[in-house]
């Protein structure tokens, strides 16, 4: 307060020069936090949205089991042993996800536990089906010919997936 009484006395009264010094480093201030807040918003949206589909391809990597037990090489103890660790992985990493989007994103967590509740229900009862099978010896049988029914896992997905966009 002394300075600016000093200049006040010394000059006759405020001068712009002195107003800018005293406004340009609160404007400097502004735009630094404003970057600073808009840097972090894009930083959470990108990890949000990271999250969001790492946890839809969970779901698809299940959606995705019957393809590989009907494809199966051989039907050996090692075989049946890799797919069922597979598949118990990929419940295990749903169940993580479905207890991460609670926290991370709650409004998100109904949609996509509806969404594994239908991938479960479809592709458990087509891996049962896959199962009894016999494996494929030939690489002509690798083209099974018709795609397992998706139509209310991919109803759920859509579902799911608007309701993560507009938690983006």
């Amino acid at each position: 307060m002394a300075i600016i009484a000093a200049a006040q006395a010394a000059s006759g009264g405020w001068t712009w020069a002195q107003t800018t010094a005293l406004i340009v480093p609160f404007v400097a201030l502004f735009g630094a936090f404003l970057t600073y807040a808009l840097n972090q918003r894009a930083v959470r949206k990108e990890r949000r949205a990271r999250t969001f589909a790492e946890a839809l391809t969970a779901v698809e990597e299940y959606l995705e089991m019957p393809y590989r037990i009907r494809r199966r090489p051989e039907s050996s103890s090692a075989v049946r042993q890799q797919l069922t660790d597979e598949v118990s992985g990929l419940l295990a990493r749903m169940t993580f996800h479905q207890a991460w989007l609670q926290i991370e994103a709650s409004v998100v967590a109904g949609p996509y536990t509806t969404l594994v509740a239908t991938a479960r229900a479809e592709a458990g009862a087509q891996m049962s089906l896959a199962w009894q099978q016999p494996p494929i010896g030939s690489d002509g049988g690798m083209n099974l010919g018709a795609a397992y029914p998706r139509d209310r896992s991919n109803e759920a997905r859509a579902a799911c997936i608007e309701v993560m966009r507009r938690e983006l």
